[in-house]
C-alpha cells in the first residue's frame, strides 16, 4: 500500500477509538491516520494525545494532519475560537503538522446563510486569523477546506486568500468543492503549490435527492456520496493533477459512506493505492 494513503474518519463502525483506528490503519497496510475532534477527542486533551501519539509511535504510524468540524459563525465565537486553540495543542502533540478546521459550515439551508453572507464572512475571517496566529505561534500550520455555502467557491476562496492577509494553504476536498458548483480540478489550478493536504471522497452528482445526499449549490441539484470509485469523481486524473503541482502530502480516505462495510473500505483503498502507482 502506497505510503501517502491515510484513514481520516473511522472507515468503519469496529473502530471505537484511536487505538482501534491505528491498528485498522496497520492491518490495511498504511502508516498514517488523520487525527479528527471525535472518540477520545470529543474534546480537547493534550495527555490523551500524548499518550496516543507513544502507541502511534511504537506502530510506526503518523498523523498528517488533525481536523475539527466547527462553526465560527455563531454569536458568539470566543467559545470556539478557544476551543479551536485547544485543539491546535492537541495536533501538536500528536506530531501532526497541519490543524484543519471548518470556518462556516453550513450546507443545508442556504436560502438562511445566504443573505447574512457578509456578516458571516467578516466573522469568519477575523476569527481564522486568531487561530492562524495561534497555530503558527506553536510550530503547525491550519488549513482550510472548501466547505458550506460562504467558504466555499473559487472566487470565494480566493476573496478569502487575499482578506485574512495570512499565507493560506488548502485541502484538496475531492467533492466538497461540488457544492459552490465548481469542480476540483478547476480548485486546484485556481490555488497552485497551495494544496497542502487532500481529502479522497466519491460521488454521484444528480438532479434528484436520494439517499445520503446534500443540496448542492444555488443552481440546484445533489451530491450523492458513494464508495470511492463508484461515482463520477476523476480520483486518478485528480491526483495526477495535484501531483503535477508538485504536491508531496497525504491522501486521506474519507469514507462517508454509513453501512458498515469492510469491503467497501478495502475495495476504496485499492483503487486509490492503484490511482497512485
Amino acid at each position: 500500500m502506497n505510503n501517502r494513503i491515510s484513514f481520516y474518519t473511522p472507515p468503519y463502525p469496529r473502530a471505537k477509538s484511536y487505538i482501534d483506528m491505528i491498528d485498522l490503519a496497520v492491518e490495511h497496510g498504511l502508516s498514517l491516520v488523520e487525527g479528527l475532534s471525535t472518540m477520545e477527542f470529543s474534546a480537547p486533551d493534550v495527555e490523551k494525545a500524548k499518550k496516543i501519539k507513544e502507541y502511534a509511535d511504537s506502530k510506526n504510524i503518523k498523523f498528517p494532519c488533525f481536523s475539527v468540524f466547527i462553526n465560527l459563525g455563531r454569536e458568539d465565537s470566543r467559545e470556539m475560537i478557544e476551543r479551536l486553540k485547544a485543539y491546535a495543542d492537541v495536533a501538536k502533540a500528536l506530531g501532526s503538522p497541519y490543524l484543519h478546521h471548518t470556518i462556516i459550515p453550513e450546507f443545508s439551508h442556504p436560502d438562511r446563510v445566504l443573505p447574512l453572507k457578509e456578516e458571516l464572512f467578516e466573522k469568519g475571517i477575523k476569527a481564522v486569523r486568531e487561530i492562524y496566529d495561534y497555530c503558527e505561534k506553536i510550530g503547525i500550520k491550519a488549513i482550510y477546506e472548501p466547505q458550506g455555502f460562504i467558504f466555499n467557491g473559487i472566487e470565494n476562496l480566493k476573496r478569502f486568500a487575499n482578506e485574512v492577509e495570512r499565507d493560506i494553504m488548502f485541502v484538496a476536498d475531492f467533492t466538497n468543492i461540488c457544492q459552490s458548483g465548481d469542480c476540483i480540478e478547476d480548485f486546484i489550478k485556481a490555488f497552485p503549490g497551495k494544496i497542502a493536504h487532500a481529502h479522497i471522497k466519491d460521488a454521484v452528482l444528480s438532479d434528484e435527492d436520494f439517499s445520503n445526499s446534500r443540496e448542492v449549490n444555488l443552481k440546484g441539484g445533489y451530491v450523492c456520496e458513494v464508495e470511492t470509485g463508484k461515482g463520477e469523481i476523476d480520483i486518478k486524473g485528480i491526483i495526477k493533477l495535484l501531483d503535477s503541482f508538485g504536491y508531496k502530502g497525504a491522501y486521506a480516505l474519507e469514507y462517508g459512506v454509513k453501512d458498515d462495510n469492510s469491503d467497501g473500505v478495502k475495495n476504496a483503498l485499492k483503487v486509490i493505492d492503484e490511482a497512485l502507482s
